[in-house]
């Protein structure tokens, strides 16, 4: 038989034609390799990858036995035109999977599409060309298996690789590294981060868990089969359209604004907040939710938790169950009397961040999905019976909760610092975005009290009077313009020692972390550092740094750049008594320029060096100025210097790293 591939033959004897047994056998052991592609990209097993994840693969590998099982019945007279046949139909077969994914907006990794794709090609003509001899089988297997990972390396590297920038602030040249993750793309904005054992836990907006860490120098996601039971297809099938984040229905909203038919907007639904708390060997995650109630028509806010030992988590174990630990109430319905009126389903004032009052209780704060008293008939805010517009404790034991706080929006933040005190930001309408301190029993007045004004408007209808929070409890600050203020933390772990105690505050509209210096329960001043993306969440790491999640899917980690590090720690320790450079002569001890390498005690213009350290001589090395910053006296006795050194061995090397410098 003779090949015709181009103007190259290539003549088989009929002994060597393969067979059709052993073209099963080839296409077997390929499927099979490309079973392991989802383990090499995501990290986790593909039985333990959720359906997102499984069903595109499923379709990407039906693709490769499709594009196979069409060559075999041309294994009689596969010539030039059959081996075309055989390109251009598996090319046809992905054509139309990959069509597939482009209607139904489905975002999967391209590391593995591209990956399965490309095998493809190279294995499904590969028998006709190889011949029947079982010395060509594993070698070419292997040849493509290491091709096809190569690529799919590639192009995750490509996805993965961080961008770098440089802020500067008041105390800190902020390292800024900008991580694109790989993950496939959530049905909705929105998620949330939190610490768990030595790595990160991610939540997106449709509910899916992923575990991270920063140990190779950039996040490594794995998925954890674990999804939180957010019935968001059941919410999409009684809006009548897909479960998205609502770019493709502006023009509908459009033609809503001008027949006046209201719509529920399935990009609304979704996670809120996220907490882990580990006592001992069992670890909780809560996660809060919006829940649609099928038979009333209605939706409530959940909080559902999942509890089991921290490593059976990673491992992805089997049997671990979500139950529900909190609900709302009541339903909030979406059609009759007492719906909302215009946007009957206002997901995202859903609030839903969650904070652990003590081992035994948790503090989950509710927003009042705009039944505000002007867009309905019921001010939730302000009903005693309702859970909205709230902050409730929750036992965790049992569920049952009582309230805590009343007269809230939209509270996107919750934090309680180290001093036990809770600090919340919430949204307020045009403007009167706010921090608040919570104090247990006190109301925030909305609806009845606002810095903000209605949308479109120079006043909130329902200020009672304009402007003033008198009978309420007033925030520590408010945002005119609004900012989309998100969540909040305290520093708090001393990477960044200038920022001590702080609040770091980020938003959404503003695209901008505000640090806030909190004195006496009062906010000195706002620094603004700008991000440039939307920012949903943020923690402190187990480092001191600074972790983002953003709604364009980003993971953004902030550190001190390690001079400016250093730089504010001379300052801040070093600079009442020495000049890091020359402006005005010497201070109460001599100018440190060029310390490193220089004689002890060989600054000329400075007369008052103590006799024990003239006596000392030799050159100061980064090993003496070590000793000498770990205990002045101690290491030179008799010295002037009034310094205990009261230091770390880090901070040292890093005052001793700018030293360097200078």
């Amino acid at each position: 038989m003779e090949l015709a591939f181009g103007v190259r033959k290539v003549t088989y004897s009929k002994r060597e034609r393969p067979s059709w047994r052993y073209l099963l056998l080839w296409y077997a052991l390929s499927t099979a390799v490309l079973l392991v592609f989802p383990h090499l990209n995501f990290g986790v097993a593909l039985w333990r990858l959720p359906a997102t994840q499984t069903h595109p693969f499923g379709a990407l590998v039906a693709a490769f036995v499709l594009s196979a099982a069409c060559t075999i019945p041309l294994r009689h007279s596969l010539r030039g035109w059959g081996l075309g046949w055989a390109i251009v139909s598996t090319m046809a077969i992905f054509g139309a999977i990959f069509l597939g994914f482009l209607l139904t907006k489905t975002d999967y990794s391209r590391a593995i599409t591209l990956g399965v794709f490309m095998s493809a090609l190279l294995l499904v003509p590969a028998p006709y060309l190889v011949g029947r001899s079982g010395l060509w089988l594993a070698p070419f297997l292997g040849g493509v298996v290491a091709v096809a990972a190569t690529t799919s390396f590639a192009t995750r590297f490509t996805e993965v690789s961080d961008t770098s920038t440089l802020i500067k602030t008041e105390f800190y040249n902020l390292d800024v590294h900008i991580y694109p993750t790989v993950l496939p793309k959530s049905a909705v904005h929105g998620g949330a981060l939190a610490r768990i054992g030595d790595r990160y836990l991610l939540l997106t907006g449709d509910g899916h868990l992923h575990v991270f860490n920063w140990e190779s120098g950039q996040p490594t996601i794995e998925t954890l089969p674990y999804r939180v039971p957010i019935n968001g297809a059941a919410f999409s099938a009684a809006a009548g359209r897909p479960w998205t984040d609502g770019s493709k229905w502006v023009a509908e909203e459009a033609q809503r604004r001008e027949t006046g038919n209201e719509v529920l907007n399935t990009e609304w639904f979704r996670t809120y907040g996220l907490l882990v708390q580990e006592v001992g060997a069992s670890t909780r995650i809560f996660v809060s939710h919006a829940y649609w109630n099928v038979a009333q028509e209605c939706w409530t806010e959940r909080v559902s938790v999942l509890e089991s030992n921290r490593a059976a988590i990673f491992r992805g174990e089997a049997g671990l169950v979500w139950r529900t630990l909190y609900e709302t109430t009541p339903c909030l319905p979406v059609r009759g009397e007492h719906r909302r009126r215009g946007i009957p389903f206002v997901g995202y004032f859903g609030g839903g961040r969650l904070a652990l009052l003590n081992a035994e209780a948790l503090l989950l704060a509710i927003g009042d999905f705009g039944f505000d008293g002007l867009a309905s008939v019921h001010a939730y805010a302000q009903d005693p019976t309702a859970s909205y517009g709230k902050t409730v404790a929750i036992n965790i034991a049992d569920g049952r909760s009582t309230l805590f706080t009343s007269g809230h929006r939209n509270p996107q933040g919750l934090y309680v610092d180290r001093s036990g005190t809770i600090w919340a930001t919430e949204h307020g309408p045009q403007g009167g975005d706010e921090l608040n301190r919570l104090v247990k029993g006190a109301n925030y007045g909305w609806p009845y009290v606002t810095y903000g004004t209605d949308y479109g408007s120079f006043s909130w209808p329902l200020n009672e009077p304009e402007g003033e929070q008198e009978g309420y409890e007033a925030p520590v600050f408010s945002w005119v313009p609004s900012i989309g203020v998100s969540n909040l933390v305290a520093v708090e772990r001393g990477l960044f020692s200038q920022w001590q105690g702080d609040l770091l505050i980020a938003s959404l509209k503003a695209t901008t972390l505000f640090r806030a210096r909190v004195r006496d329960g009062q906010i000195k001043y706002l620094e603004p550092i700008a991000i440039g993306s939307r920012i949903r969440d943020l923690i402190e790491g187990h480092d001191g740094s600074l972790i983002l999640w953003t709604d364009d899917r980003r993971l953004i980690s902030l550190r001190p750049q390690e001079r400016a590090t250093g730089e504010a720690l001379f300052a801040e320790k070093c600079g009442s008594c020495h000049q890091s450079n020359l402006i005005n002569g010497n201070r109460i001890g001599p100018d440190l320029i060029g310390i490193v390498g220089r004689q002890v005690a060989s600054v000329e213009s400075y007369p008052d060096y103590s006799l024990s350290l003239r006596r000392l001589g030799g050159v100061w090395t980064e090993q003496r100025l070590d000793q000498y910053l770990a205990g002045p006296n101690t290491f030179c006795p008799g010295t002037k210097m009034d310094f205990a050194g009261e230091v770390s061995a880090k901070e040292r090397q890093a005052i001793i790293r700018y030293l360097r410098t200078l």
